[in-house]
């Protein structure tokens, strides 16, 4: 009696996979594979929440501790330029948290904010004037600075109005008593935005700007040794200097210019 040990094929050929085979084990691999991009995909979403529970987490932290020790609500007004949504001014004592609601709802933090309807947190001189319309030097040459700023890379941003006619400089990476440090100008006789070193004086970059007046959104974003000046969202200087590595962040104005709006927040 024989046995047969092994597949028969036709015309005598041996080993390898039917077509039925085939088609089993490629069945079986597509459900499997879709059985791990639905977990992946489960996951992915997972993390997205948990995050957003988080950051939900600390701002309601915030804002509680707030209310406890300010015995008012924060809004979305209580801190920050117009409406962009910076709550939770401080929580305790010395320890101050800034939050950002992003268009889309999300939060992020920021290193400090003001909506300068108020000089709380500032070290300032000359003849500043805040208010609910937001603030200006009166044209007294005036300088503040945020007392308690220390940081390497950051962008700070601040909302202007001014006339073709009136100066004003953002200070940054500087130190508390702006005797050094950084400071970008506008420079209305000349047109031009321009970067100086504060203790010297010494042009780092400029350019031109003519016409440039009424109410504008202006950046400075350091990384490094890397500096980026913007007007309404667009990048209007690039250039790299390492002089000052770090410090705080304030204005210089002896004009009539307005300000209302004030953000550093990380890069």
């Amino acid at each position: 009696m024989a046995f047969f040990t092994g597949r028969s094929r036709l015309n005598g050929a041996t080993g390898g996979f039917t077509l039925v085979e085939l088609l089993v084990v490629i069945s079986i691999l597509g459900v499997l594979a879709s059985v791990v991009v639905l977990n992946v995909i489960g996951f992915v979403d997972k993390g997205k929440v948990e995050a957003k529970a988080v950051e939900l987490k600390h701002v309601h932290t915030a804002v509680g501790l707030y209310r406890l020790e300010g015995n008012q609500i924060a809004s979305e007004t209580t801190v920050g330029p117009g409406n962009n949504g910076i709550v939770a001014p401080w929580l305790t004592g010395e320890l101050k948290y800034y939050w950002g609601i992003d268009t889309d709802g999300s939060v992020y933090p920021m290193l400090f904010a003001s909506n300068l309807t108020a000089l709380d947190g500032f070290t300032s001189v000359g003849g500043w004037t805040a208010g609910p319309g937001g603030l200006t030097a009166g044209g007294v040459e005036s300088s503040l600075v945020a007392t308690d700023g220390n940081w390497d890379d950051f962008t700070f941003e601040t909302t202007a109005t001014f006339s073709s006619t009136d100066g004003f400089g953002m200070l940054y990476r500087s130190d508390n008593d702006a005797s050094n440090g950084y400071v970008l100008q506008f420079d209305p006789v000349l047109d031009r935005l321009v970067v100086l070193n504060v203790a010297n004086g010494a042009e780092i970059a400029s350019v031109g700007m003519p016409g440039l007046s009424g109410q504008h959104s202006i950046s400075v974003s350091v990384s490094g040794s890397s500096h980026t000046v913007s007007v309404d969202g667009s990048a209007v200087m690039n250039f790299s200097d390492g002089t000052y590595g770090s410090g705080t962040v304030g204005l210089q104005s002896g004009s009539n210019a307005n300000f209302t709006g004030f953000t550093v927040s990380p890069p």
